[in-house]
Formats: C-alpha cells, structure tokens, sequence
C-alpha cells in the first residue's frame, strides 16, 4: 500500500500548491514497489516473462579475414546470440481460475430490486475489477451515480490510480486516477475526493492545470426552454470509489515464491528447446587429422558447400578419416524437473490443475477432495469482494448483508442424477428438480406446472364399488 503520501499530508497542504502535489504523488508512486510489482503482473499474465527475454545463449562463428600476402584466413570466434526464449502462461490460467470460479455466476442479492440498484452490467464489471484486483493486489470501483467504472491501480507504465489513506484508520480518502496515451503526449488526471470531483491536465510546461472545476457526485439539473443547467448537487458520506483487494495484504497474486518458480519453468523449458536445436546438428569427429583450426573450418565449409572434400594429410603418410555423429540430447532429468515445478505452482497458488479430473469414474467425492484447496482461496477471496459489494450497495442507498456469490462447482452429474432417482421416494418433486444439474434454475416452474397438468388429465375417473350379488 502506498503511503509516502498520506490524506493528512494533503489537508496540510496549501490550496494552490496541490497541483504539484498531484504530480509529485504520481511520480513517487510510479517509482514504488506497488507500482513496478503490477507492471511485473500484467507481463507474466500476458505470457511475458523479462527474465526469459534477456536469455543467450554461447555460440561458435566463423570469421574471414585476409592477410598481408592476400590469403584467406578463417577463425572462430564465441558470440552471445538469442536462443529459444518460451514463456508459460500459469499467471494467467490461476488468476482466470480463481476469479471465475467465484464470479462467473455473478453476485446473488436478496431480491431484484436490489440487484436492479446496482445498474447494468454490474456482474461483468465486477468479474473485470476482480481480475485486476488479483493482479495488482487491488482495484478501484467508481460508483457514478447509477452504474461502476473500473480504475485500474496499474494499467500500463504512464496510466494508474493511487490513493492516500487516512493514517489512523487505513480508509482511502482521496484517489488520484492519472493516464497518458504517449510519454510525449499530456497527462491528464482525475482527482476524487469527498468534495467531489476534479479534472487536469498538464500544458507544454508541465505544469498541471485545471480542467474541470471541481463538482459535486450527485448534480441535480433543470430543464426549461432554454436547455438544461446544474442547479446544485450532493456527495456521498464516503468515498465513491472503493477498493477491491486480491486479499488482506493488498498484494498480487503473482507472490516472488510464483514468480520464481515461472521463472525456473521457462528459463528450463527454453533451454531444453535449445538444445534439441543444437542436437539436429551433426559435428564431426576427424582421425589422424594434421590441419589446423582455420583448416578445419574451411574443410567443414566446403563439406556444407559441396558436400565433398579432398583428403587432407599432416604429411605423415597416414589416412585421415571423418565421422559423422549425432548428439543426444538427456530429457529425462528436465522432464522431472518441468513436471516438479508445475505441481508445485499448482499447490502455492492452491489452483486446480485439471489434468488431475480426467476419467469418466472420477468420484464426486474425489472431485471435492482435488477442489479443496481452491475451495479455501475462494474463500478467503471472498472476504474482499462481499466487503466491496457492501460498500457499493450503500452509495447505491441500499443496506443489505444479504450477499452470496454461486461458484462454478465441478461434478459429475450422472452420480448426481443417480442419486436423486434413489432418494426420489423421499424428496418431493421441487426438490429433485432443483438438484438436478441438467435443469436450468428458470425452467422449473415450468416444468412443475406441466407435471401437475399431467398428473391431474391422466388420473383415473372414481367409479362406485360394484354391487354385491344378491343372491351370493
């Protein structure tokens, strides 16, 4: 969390010198731990790994040169050349997994009027803030009157978001959201702040200037003939722009105990291709060879060139022989180390890895157990968006602890089904319905309703008991 600037360092400082706070505030942000680690995410999750893409590798290279007396002469050299530089993707497959697994279905209100109070969209948005919260170690959720913005803490390397906190309590009391399209282009920047909002911009000096005066949250407008105007306007009791954290550390996801190990992966994964390139090389081996290097590079030139070469003798009478030969490449002991390392990101991130849920017999209660330490991450995840969630229904105006998110669950369903069709004697129709997994939660009713009709045009007309024989 960023805190070399406070919210009580700005009350303390003077009106007109805010502006150059601003813009110290977004330069020491930039240059923090907070800000670089973010930079890091958004590179390893678009498979981009900085340490594999510094990797060389040593090569030999032929070089020509001419003498003085005007003979070729040919040498190698060593030079660093680029290799095979692979980068997984585990930072990208965790992150979707577990943001996902917890808002794929959306959030669950208490009725639809409340879902309705938080505006269009509200589910996507969410599971959008969710994705860059585990990236950044938080995200930023604008309530504008009736729908969310996202503000990103990292976008890019000119673009971001930082708050100052209060120093006794940690709540954000001022965001300052800055962004730039180009290093060469103005800045701008929107400052939120319990007074409302404010815009700038930097000039061809640098200088941050306004660009929309500061204004209320809320406006409050009249329409006559002669247009519409701003009469007045209203903040909210607290910030409007509430974070969203990845967990109680605001701190990503992509932990340096992650990073190392994605690093390893890739740096081994990428010098095992290295050396299958090098392996389709065939090197020669020379008997009773007299020559010198230069004679052995131009011998081997002339074998690429040709395909042939002339016998070459040191003068001892002896033949001089070459052989071919192949190179192969050891994988075993990589292919352990790779298959090492992956269960190992799996079980620090507490991911799912899917290889595991493979076979058509895979037990719902082996399922439960491979899903158990996902299930805990979600849990733990959960803490910060239902406490998000919270603070966006009470700037919407509605007070309710009624938040539940429905997972993304794995099962497999034909057990499910098997097991209803036992207890079918013991639940009621409206149950069994709503536990089968092939039956949309929608459809229900109508289902029931063409069961109940069913039931009643197909049951048997009542008739009288038949008469006793009189004479029996």
């Amino acid at each position: 969390m960023y805190t070399d600037v406070t919210y009580q360092d700005w009350l303390a400082a003077p009106e007109y010198d805010r502006p150059k706070m601003i813009l110290d505030i977004i330069k020491g942000y930039k240059a923090s731990a907070d800000f670089t680690s973010g930079l890091t995410a958004n590179q390893y999750f678009r498979s981009d790994n900085q340490e594999v893409a510094k990797k060389t590798i040593l090569r030999a290279r032929k070089m020509e040169s001419t003498d003085a007396s005007g003979r070729r002469r040919i040498r190698t050299a060593m030079e660093d050349v680029v290799g095979n530089r692979i980068a997984s993707s585990f930072l990208y497959r965790f992150v979707i997994q577990q943001n996902q697994y917890l808002l794929a279905e959306g959030v669950v209100l208490k009725d639809d009027k409340t879902k309705d109070a938080l505006g269009p969209g509200f589910d996507e948005r969410l599971e959008q803030l969710g994705e860059k919260a585990l990236l950044h170690g938080v995200a930023w959720g604008f309530w504008n009157v009736d729908h969310l913005e996202i503000i990103e803490a990292v976008k890019d390397h000119l673009s971001g978001a930082v708050a100052l906190v209060d120093e006794r309590t940690s709540e954000p009391m001022v965001l300052v959201q800055f962004w730039q399209i180009g290093a060469e282009r103005p800045l701008y920047v929107r400052l939120f702040t319990l007074d409302g909002v404010a815009e700038f911009r930097t000039d061809k000096e640098g200088d941050l200037v306004e660009i929309s005066k500061l204004r209320p949250y809320i406006l409050r407008t009249q329409t006559d003939a002669l247009g519409t105007v701003i009469v007045g306007g209203e903040n909210y009791e607290l910030l409007p722009v509430r974070p969203l954290c990845a967990n109680s550390e605001r701190r990503s996801e992509l932990t340096a105990s992650i990073k190392s190990k994605i690093d390893a992966y890739d740096r081994i994964l990428s010098d095992f291709a290295d050396n299958l390139d090098r392996a389709n090389d065939v090197y020669w081996v020379l008997n009773n060879f007299g020559g010198t290097i230069d004679d052995v590079a131009e011998m081997l030139e002339q074998i690429n060139r040709i395909k042939a070469v002339a016998n070459i003798s040191d003068g001892s009478g002896a033949a001089s022989t070459a052989e071919p030969h192949t190179i192969e490449v050891p994988y075993a002991a990589r292919r352990e180390a790779l298959d090492l390392l992956e269960r190992e990101l799996y079980q620090d991130y507490m991911a799912l890895n899917m290889d595991v849920l493979t076979g058509g017999s895979l037990t719902n209660v082996a399922i439960r157990t491979a899903t158990a330490n996902l299930n805990l991450k979600a849990d733990r995840y959960e803490w910060q968006v239902r406490q998000f969630v919270r603070e966006i229904l009470l700037l919407a105006g509605v007070d309710s602890d009624e938040i539940r998110f429905k997972r993304q669950t794995i099962a497999n369903e034909s057990e499910i089904v098997a097991d209803i069709a036992v207890m079918r004697d013991y639940i009621d129709t409206s149950t069994a319905l709503k536990l089968n997994p092939y039956i949309q939660e929608e459809d229900i009713a109508t289902i029931e309703d063409g069961v109940a009709s069913e039931s009643m045009s197909g049951a048997p007309k009542q008739t009288d008991p038949p008469k006793e024989d009189e004479d029996a």
